[in-house]
């Protein structure tokens, strides 16, 4: 499984998103370099500084003939020491895929703490009179990314990848109901007697400026309110016999958006086409019509994920809260030409005319969407939470945001612009640095525990799984296959005995000649950055 499944054309500005999607290899100037290569940052000389016997492993793995022609750029060091355990090209800036979101996780934990948590509330603009709101019911959102289902019974978080924002074969929804917060908030809002709201059902996302951006898997709308990851989960199956239309599930089923089913179902050894949302048409009361083509196989237990990004959050989740309030027996609606005055509604933010509120857990806990299970969507969204939240900033929190990495950056002793970074290049030698950095800092053991676990779970659940090495290797993977080259990468902590830590950054760039190529790379690549975790692992355990 990739992180990224495909790339945007490349970053048009310096931004967090932007170092998630792809630049031509020539522009790295890495085409045809060496898969295995001798210089170090450190300046080898004829007598390695290294271990023989680590050197040894890591050479065999690099110089497999499937990575013939792979770039790669790796260092391993002690938490605390001047000179690598293992260093190679680690001075050279590699596209870092997802293991970028080391920094987004940071820089929050930085800003905001490992403890503190996103409150939803709901305010009444009237008085309350024999069950009858004579007012509006505004639901206001304070940037909680865990809104719907995730959020498990017995308050763990469901952390199983492939995330459903990826979609895919196999994959599944988030388990329960997607819109389980906003039950929990209608719950509060009937306790307090109301049966009838006169007024409107409203949600205010002023938090901060509403955005768009372009991640790995697609373009995502970033708003201060998200609902089920502001996703609706499309699951296609094969119709009965080859020919019929695909059996289409779709939750939630909140009126939203109305799917045309153009998918059809085809004999097993066909080609299947990719499921795609193609002529979607927003409409006068801001629900949407789209059209979903493709096709599936017949074959017994099929089924495909197809995520629809929901283009309008704000009316996704008024739609969403109306239901749910409708659902405990209150007559609500959603009126889609209505619109928040924040200053007229600060006023009604007030303690008296509190109804109901909804705490998240801790950002310790938020954050391991993004990185146990690379959620591009949560990542486009963090930026924006922390610069609004913790920078106080409404119109330009994605560049308030920036400005706090780079002061990270700096503190950690780093260039916050090196060389590379403007196309979202960094080296290994720059994720060690900070990754040793953040290894001092007080939120270490939150910020480590967010991170997979390699042959536990997240995106490093199925890698390495049987060596000594899993359960003791925690980092962030990154990949993606765009049309020029297919890219993984590994960035984080190697725990040893006694307390010792391991901080590293590895890299592989392989030039492919189709996507097909490029995909079949990815598991084979990933695999090889795990075994040479697996390889300094026991090296410093023997």
């Amino acid at each position: 499984m990739t992180d990224e499944p495909r790339f945007a054309n490349g970053p048009s500005r310096r931004s967090v998103l932007g170092l998630m999607a792809a630049v031509p290899f020539a522009a790295s100037g890495l085409v045809n370099a060496p898969g295995v290569a001798n210089a170090a940052s450190d300046s080898r000389t004829e007598t390695s500084p290294y271990s023989p016997t680590l050197e040894a492993r890591i050479s065999e793995i690099i110089g497999r003939p499937v990575f013939s022609g792979a770039t790669w750029a790796m260092r391993y060091q002690d938490v605390g020491a001047s000179e690598p355990i293992f260093a190679l090209s680690s001075d050279r800036p590699m596209r870092p895929a997802s293991t970028m979101k080391v920094f987004i996780s940071g820089t929050a934990h930085e800003r905001l703490g490992p403890d503190h948590r996103f409150r939803t509330r709901v305010y009444r603009t009237g008085p309350i009179a024999r069950g009858v709101l004579k007012g509006d019911l505004v639901l206001v959102a304070g940037g909680d990314l865990l809104l719907g289902g995730r959020v498990q019974p017995d308050g763990s978080l469901w952390l199983k990848a492939q995330d459903h924002s990826y979609g895919g074969e196999g994959v599944e929804p988030v388990p329960g109901d997607p819109i389980q917060s906003l039950r929990d908030l209608a719950d509060q809002v009937a306790a307090r007697g109301v049966r009838r709201i006169e007024g409107r059902v409203l949600v205010d996302a002023s938090l901060f400026r509403q955005g768009e951006e372009t991640t790995g898997n697609g373009s995502v709308q970033v708003s201060p309110m998200m609902i089920n990851d502001n996703i609706v989960d499309v699951i296609a199956r094969p119709g009965g016999v080859v020919g019929a239309p695909a059996v289409l599930e779709v939750t939630p089923q909140l009126g939203y958006v109305d799917i045309i089913n153009e998918v059809t179902t085809v004999a097993p050894e066909e080609t299947v086409l990719p499921l795609r949302f193609v002529d979607d048409v927003e409409h006068e009361d801001g629900t949407h019509t789209v059209r979903l083509t493709g096709s599936v196989p017949l074959s017994a237990g099929y089924h495909t994920l197809r995520p629809y990004a929901v283009p309008g959050p704000v009316r996704f989740a008024e739609l969403a809260f109306a239901e749910a309030l409708r659902g405990k027996g209150i007559r609500a609606t959603s009126d889609a030409t209505s619109s928040i005055d924040p200053k007229a509604m600060a006023n009604h933010r007030r303690p008296e005319k509190l109804v109901a509120e909804l705490v998240s857990p801790p950002l310790s806990e938020a954050v391991k969407v993004m990185l146990k299970l690379s959620s591009n969507p949560h990542t486009a969204h963090w930026p924006y939470v922390v610069g609004a939240i913790a920078g106080h900033e409404h119109d330009n929190p994605e560049a308030v945001y920036e400005e706090m990495r780079s002061t990270l950056f700096t503190e950690a002793g780093l260039d916050p612009h090196p060389p590379g970074s403007e196309t979202g290049l960094y080296s290994p030698d720059h994720f060690v640095q900070f990754l040793t950095h953040m290894a001092g800092r007080p939120y270490m053991r939150e910020y480590h525990d967010g991170l997979p676990i390699m042959g536990v779970d997240g995106t490093l659940a199925h890698v390495q799984v049987n060596s000594p090495a899993a359960g003791h290797v925690h980092a962030k993977t990154g990949g993606g296959s765009p049309t020029s080259g297919s890219v993984r990468a590994l960035a984080g902590y190697i725990d040893l005995p006694g307390g010792r830590r391991v901080a590293f950054g590895s890299f592989i760039e392989k030039v492919v000649a189709t996507p097909e190529e490029g995909a079949a790379f990815q598991p084979i690549a990933m695999e090889a950055l795990g075994e040479i975790a697996t390889a300094v692992y026991e090296e410093e355990t023997s």
